[in-house]
C-alpha cells in the first residue's frame, strides 16, 4: 500500500510538473508573440501556418489558404490608415473566398477564428 501511495504521488508530481511547464511555454510564447515586431510577410505566413493547422487544412486548401492571406495581407497593408469598416469588408471577402474550399467542420471553426479576432481586435482598440 505504501509503495503504491509513493508511486501515485510521484505521478501526480510529474503530471502536475509537466502541466505547469506547458502552461509557462505557452505564455512565455503568447508574450512573445505580443512584442514581437514581425513584417508582413512574416506575419501572413504565420497566420496562414495557424489557420491552417486550425483547420486541418488539406495541401490544396493550404495553397488556397496562403494565396487568399498574401493577397488579403496586401489590401490591408494598403488601406491601414483607413477605417476599420474598409479592413472587416476585406476580411469578409477573405472568408467568403476561403469558405466553399472547406469542409463543414472547418467552416465552423474559422467562424470561431474570426470571433477570436475581432474579440482581440476591440481589446486592443479600448
Amino acid at each position: 500500500m505504501t509503495r503504491a501511495r509513493a508511486a501515485l504521488l510521484l505521478a501526480g508530481m510529474f503530471v502536475l510538473g509537466l502541466a505547469c511547464g506547458a502552461f509557462g511555454m505557452a505564455t512565455y510564447g503568447i508574450h512573445r508573440l505580443h512584442h514581437m515586431h514581425l513584417s508582413p510577410e512574416k506575419m501572413q505566413a504565420y497566420v496562414a501556418r495557424r489557420i491552417a493547422s486550425r483547420l486541418d487544412c488539406d495541401d490544396s486548401q493550404r495553397k488556397v489558404l496562403e494565396d487568399v492571406v498574401r493577397r488579403a495581407g496586401a489590401r490591408i497593408e494598403a488601406v491601414r490608415g483607413e477605417t476599420t469598416p474598409r479592413i472587416e469588408a476585406i476580411l469578409d471577402d477573405a472568408d467568403r473566398e476561403l469558405r466553399p474550399v472547406l469542409r463543414p467542420e472547418q467552416q465552423k471553426e474559422l467562424d470561431a477564428i474570426r470571433a477570436e479576432a475581432e474579440e482581440r481586435l476591440h481589446r486592443h482598440r479600448s
